[in-house]
């Protein structure tokens, strides 16, 4: 693609959009050709740090700013500006569609004042005359060329190869025919790419995660439907461009004003950082504008729950447990959906008020949105409470019962908190089968804590093979000052279980990675006088002695008398 960068032709295009070809003169065409220039424009695309880095062209073709042009000027541009005919410059501010082979893309530009083209309805045929036109100091300019030969894609738009001419257009230049009309976009082979269909491209909510197109840092332009739009909103917050995704929130409270979503997705941006009073202005904002009132009550208090749960911020103290139990119940006034009772629910359980919070739980328990979540909720109030592992087991064993199948990720926590209940009520195989069923769960790839629980469980059950396989496990992705006492942990099992010699060789692994661990010297003291090597098993126990574990001394004792 052309990017005309040499510093004369620079020079050139500041003034020019498109060179005057030597046959042709605009005298000679008609009124049409003439008067189809004035939807041109130059497209200057720049990087972040404020250099132009292409020149080319483009044609506006809605009267409220939608253009195309060449999408290579603008997929890696930090920024864009347009020169209309009359010389006004407006900014380029999103994109509407993109087509990378054939190197056409549609956006929106900052005008709403903009002279459209006419597309033309139909294919040219081979051999029809295309004036390439433009402006030079705000006068039509245009050259003729001739189809050599025309290629039709998806059935209904054109590729037209132009004749050749000793003569240079700008890519995205406007190709018209006699009457006028806009054909297509030319480019530098010379053919031109039929304008219909770049002016039909159009993104769709996932496009924003291609990087194809999320190069460019232009915004997409967000769906008209509201929820692809807030499927683009949301995959825009993973991208980790803040100012991105602030503009595309943006975005969205234009398109949506009366919507509470954009309003508490711009609260929770602010609090992510800091903003504690940007966040509740806007949410007062959501108040007034929002249609529905009652979701923007409940928005308002699930943002301030948000940060009064997850933020460690003790500075700012407008906002407090009360202040959010308070716009829930307004929702719930407005609208008894129990979903703000919830809400209540979970707010009543943050602030300690475990039994009122426990009726709340219980009541949802008979409502249409009763899930696993609910259950589990009441269960914890129940353990707050002080109540009876039975009765906290009958309700983890209906969140169990309502998760979704199959079982996925999402019912994990539920699955092993039941499971770690059951083993404190010495349930040890239900315990078991629960453990099994949160590891496969996730895929094998637990924290060392979980490996660590159940091989107790399995110790308890004596099976003593998984158990070791699961204590090396803890110990292998445990966090290297976990190790050692892991690897200690190791060892004990393997001398319960008369694994001498691995015992032996595990207690070293330990004492090189913690030469003071007095479990692993005494493991190995002890394993070392069972196999017959009471020197070497003396000298183990006199270090862990001097280092003050008294089992040392014991030990020494006992097999001296021996």
């Amino acid at each position: 693609h052309n990017r005309n960068t040499s510093k004369p032709l620079n020079r050139f295009l500041t003034s020019v959009c498109v060179l005057l070809l030597a046959a042709g003169s605009v005298n000679a065409q008609s009124a049409q050709v003439k008067n189809a220039a004035k939807s041109t424009f130059k497209l200057t695309a720049y990087d972040s740090n404020g250099n132009a880095t292409s020149s080319t062209c483009g044609v506006f073709v809605t009267a409220d700013g939608e253009a195309i042009g060449s999408w290579s000027a603008l997929s890696s541009a930090a920024s864009a500006v347009v020169t209309d005919f009359n010389g006004k410059t407006y900014p380029v501010q999103k994109l509407i569609g993109a087509n990378e082979i054939y190197d056409v893309c549609r956006f929106k530009v900052g005008t709403q004042k903009a002279q459209a083209a006419t597309l033309a309805k139909a294919l040219m045929p081979k051999d029809s005359k295309l004036w390439l036109v433009g402006s030079e100091q705000k006068k039509p300019t245009a050259a003729q060329y001739e189809i050599e030969r025309q290629e039709t894609f998806m059935d209904k738009y054109g590729y037209y190869v132009l004749a050749f001419r000793d003569s240079q257009g700008i890519p995205g230049s406007a190709m018209v025919n006699a009457n006028g009309e806009l054909v297509g976009l030319f480019q530098s082979a010379p053919s031109a790419v039929d304008a219909r269909y770049a002016a039909q491209l159009k993104f769709d909510a996932l496009t924003i995660n291609n990087p194809l197109y999320t190069s460019s840092g232009i915004r997409l332009q967000l769906p008209a439907d509201k929820k692809d739009a807030q499927l683009m909103v949301m995959f825009a917050a993973d991208k980790g461009d803040s100012a991105k995704y602030a503009g595309y929130i943006s975005d969205y409270i234009s398109q949506f004003p009366h919507d509470v979503d954009g309003y508490s997705m711009d609260a929770l941006r602010r609090v992510n950082y800091g903003d504690y009073a940007g966040a509740d202005s806007q949410m007062q904002t959501a108040l007034k504008q929002a249609t529905n009132k009652a979701e923007a009550h409940s928005e308002y208090s699930r943002v301030m729950y948000q940060k009064l749960v997850y933020s460690n911020d003790s500075l700012y103290n407008d906002w407090t447990l009360d202040r959010a139990y308070n716009e829930a119940e307004k929702a719930y006034k407005l609208d008894a959906q129990p979903a703000y009772q919830h809400r209540m629910a979970q707010i009543l359980y943050t602030k300690g008020e475990y039994q009122k919070a426990y009726d709340m739980f219980d009541a949802l328990t008979k409502t249409p949105i009763c899930n696993s979540e609910i259950f589990f909720e009441a269960a914890q109030c129940k353990t707050q409470l002080g109540a009876p592992n039975e009765q906290v087991l009958v309700l983890l064993d209906s969140c169990v019962a309502r998760c979704p199948q199959p079982l996925t990720t999402v019912s994990a926590p539920y699955i092993l908190t039941r499971g770690q209940l059951r083993d404190a009520m010495k349930d040890y195989r239900g315990a078991l089968t629960d453990y099994n069923t949160y590891d496969t769960l996730m895929f094998g790839r637990a924290s060392a804590d979980f490996y660590y629980t159940r091989y107790t469980c399995e110790v308890n059950l004596r099976q003593y093979q998984q158990a070791l396989n699961d204590i090396a496990h803890a110990a292998v992705v445990a966090q290297p000052d976990m190790r050692p006492p892991y690897l200690a942990e190791l060892a004990s099992l393997q001398l319960r279980v008369n694994k001498l010699e691995d015992a032996v060789k595990t207690a070293d692994l330990c004492l090189n990675l913690d030469p003071k661990s007095t479990d692993a010297l005494v493991i190995k003291g002890v394993a070392l006088n069972a196999l017959k090597r009471k020197a070497e098993a003396i000298e183990c126990l006199k270090k862990a002695a001097e280092l003050g574990d008294k089992r040392g001394d014991e030990y020494i004792k006992k097999y001296s008398s021996k």
